[in-house]
């Protein structure tokens, strides 16, 4: 969280105006820090520089901790000491004022500064009050301290580079001005994931005395506490958290928050079949059992778009919803219309199984009527039924009135082990489509020492010669080498391999009849399969 602060002369910095309101805060005047040359002074050391009342008192002397947000008028007052017991005239303070998020030129004269030689003095800005916030941290950048000997002429009203000599200015490190011990911390958090949301914790305590100790107890959190400045907390659902901070001091401060995150969006939708060649009558309604504000984006068949939460009048198909809630998470859900009309098409029985060595699927099914049928997409999930993806096509009969049969075989099988999903889409001559039911079957183990290879026909006779690989992965190679070996010859051929079946009847042309071996060299590997040519 971030607290505004708000600092008297704001008013006039929102409107452009210089800021010398104040006489002695002259920020209209030249910035000695941009004259060339170094400062070469050690004249000054400063003990401490803290927010007080008007009289230079620690506005910590009556409050050790503040509320964030708390305002109230303070002051800046300095304690130093000189290296000379000799006063200067013409002190004037340079610095960077940061009050949290705002930043200001401050060009602050005091005129005659006391020497603080053997008694540590203090200086406080008057004529430069603070509408100061709790909270908020005061920083005091570049800071460059200039004067002048008792002698030299009046510079409080204008002044060049030379009038304050190299030798009579010093400059600082950065300062954080001391203030009562505020304790408090901003959270963020991620979209909920298995239940719960990570918040992330930063502390943005400051004043007292640092090193802080943190102690922070949590609710509706996988964790109770913690004692880390900046912990990452898993949330169940919106709870509290509590920051006790104690500083160098002792002095302790707590802070609370009620924790906002986003919990997991809950909803279930009921469909409406489209009936209706005519008129779309499909319809989509949703149940929202989680709470809180949510915005819908729907999209369907046709470009359809929608932001309501229940649908009606429409066609079959696939529609997919978006829903964010006020967090800005989203969660995204499909929902399917089916078309149940004049049927096209009766479907009959569907079923999986495997050849003789578990290389190949065989898909079967049967139709019992078609008509305008135009062909039918297998396609395969592996694992789940979430990636269907086209495998192959087969050709329909188009008009049927008596069952028809259907072959489709997949050769390209995942390992042993795994589960494999088929369904058939079936297009019409229109371009519509459905789909069949879902089968599965779990793909057997392969023989042991089964072969990666299998040739047909076998024997072979003055017909196509067919090499197909059916072994557990398809591999990543493209070329594969081939020797024909036999009694009378003894030749090789390096044929390409794209995943398909390799033709070899050009090759057999002129092979003498009888046992012919074929050894295969792949993936480094080599296998030998026989072969009788008849």
């Amino acid at each position: 969280m971030r607290f505004v602060i708000r600092i008297l002369f704001l008013t006039c910095l929102v409107m452009g105006l210089a800021l010398g309101g104040f006489a002695q805060n002259q920020d209209d005047l030249l910035d000695l820090r941009d004259c060339e040359g170094s400062c070469t002074s050690n004249n000054y050391t400063i003990e401490s520089v803290y927010l007080s009342d008007l009289d230079g008192s620690p506005i910590t002397s009556s409050l050790l901790t503040c509320t964030p947000g708390m305002e109230q008028t303070t002051y800046i007052s300095f304690v130093y000491q000189t290296s000379s017991s000799s006063g200067v005239s013409n002190g004037r303070l340079l610095a960077d004022l940061s009050v949290g998020g705002n930043t200001m030129f401050l060009n602050y004269y005091f005129g005659i500064i006391p020497p603080a030689k053997t008694t540590a003095d203090t200086l406080t800005l008057t004529a430069f009050p603070l509408n100061w916030v709790c909270g908020e941290e005061v920083v005091l950048s570049n800071s460059l301290m200039a004067w002048t000997t008792s002698g030299s002429g009046d510079f409080s009203e204008e002044y060049v580079c030379n009038d304050y000599p190299k030798g009579q200015c010093q400059l600082t490190s950065d300062i954080v001005v001391d203030a009562p011990l505020a304790v408090q911390f901003e959270y963020s958090y991620d979209c909920p994931a298995d239940g719960t949301s990570t918040v992330y914790f930063t502390s943005t305590t400051n004043g007292g005395r640092e090193n802080y100790q943190y102690d922070w107890s949590f609710t509706n959190a996988t964790v109770s506490s913690s004692t880390l400045a900046n912990p990452n907390v898993e949330y169940n659902g919106s709870g509290t958290a509590e920051l006790t901070v104690t500083d160098a001091n002792g002095t302790e401060n707590t802070f609370n928050l009620s924790v906002q995150v986003p919990e997991e969006i809950d909803l279930t939708g009921t469909t409406t079949d489209h009936t209706d060649d005519e008129n779309p009558n499909g319809a989509i309604s949703l149940d929202i059992h989680s709470t809180g504000d949510y915005t819908l984006a729907w999209t369907g068949p046709d470009g359809f778009t929608s932001d309501q939460q229940n649908l009606t009048e429409l066609v079959a198909g696939d529609y997919f919803l978006t829903v964010t809630d006020s967090f800005g998470c989203s969660s995204e859900w499909t929902f399917e219309v089916l078309y149940f009309g004049a049927l096209p098409i009766t479907w009959g029985k569907m079923k999986v199984s495997f050849n003789h060595d578990q290389s190949t699927a065989i898909l079967n099914w049967s139709t019992y009527k078609e008509t305008a049928s135009s062909h039918f997409v297998i396609q395969k999930s592996i694992g789940s039924i979430n990636n269907f993806e086209a495998i192959g096509e087969v050709k329909s009969v188009e008009n049927s009135q008596v069952t028809s049969h259907y072959t489709f075989k997949d050769k390209f099988l995942p390992e042993n082990g795994q589960r494999v999903y088929y369904r058939i889409r079936q297009f019409n001559l229109d371009g519509s489509s459905e789909y069949s039911e879902t089968i599965s079957a779990m793909v057997p183990e392969r023989p042991q020492n089964a072969p990666d290879w299998k040739i047909y026909p076998d024997p072979y006779k003055e017909k196509a010669l067919w090499l197909h690989y059916v072994g557990p992965v398809i591999p990543e190679f493209q070329t594969v080498k081939i020797r024909f070996i036999s009694p009378a010859v003894t030749f090789s051929r390096e044929k390409e391999w794209n995943k398909n079946i390799i033709d070899l009847n050009e090759e057999m042309k002129n092979l003498p009849k009888g046992l012919l071996i074929l050894e295969i060299h792949y993936e480094k590997k080599v296998q030998r399969l026989k072969l009788i040519v008849r």
